[in-house]
């Protein structure tokens, strides 16, 4: 499971977004500045092995929080759930390639 300490601080994402993965699970975070408003979190989840790049986007999962602290604890429980709630998709015996 991700931890909130291992989510790094709001600096890092400043400079770049944070890629990890968790028992088959890959999960990408990053920070974005929409034209109007505040900035946000965004945050993706997909099965591996491949980077967010070479995989379809219909194998991807995502959501958005506000970029702040909690926002970041937002998605630490959020990625942590998607890997609860569809550990069939994590799975290595899922085949990848269908």
């Amino acid at each position: 499971m991700l931890t909130y300490d291992e989510a790094l601080n709001l600096n890092y994402y400043k400079l770049t977004s944070y890629t990890g993965w968790i028992n088959g699970m890959r999960f990408l975070i990053r920070r974005e500045v929409p034209e109007e408003g505040d900035a946000i979190f965004h945050a993706w989840v997909w099965p591996g092995p491949y980077i967010f790049d070479l995989t379809e986007d219909s194998k991807k999962l995502d959501t958005t929080a506000p970029f702040t602290n909690e926002g970041k604890q937002e998605i630490v429980d959020w990625i942590n759930a998607q890997y609860e709630e569809h550990q069939e998709l994590w799975s290595h015996d899922h085949k990848i390639l269908q």
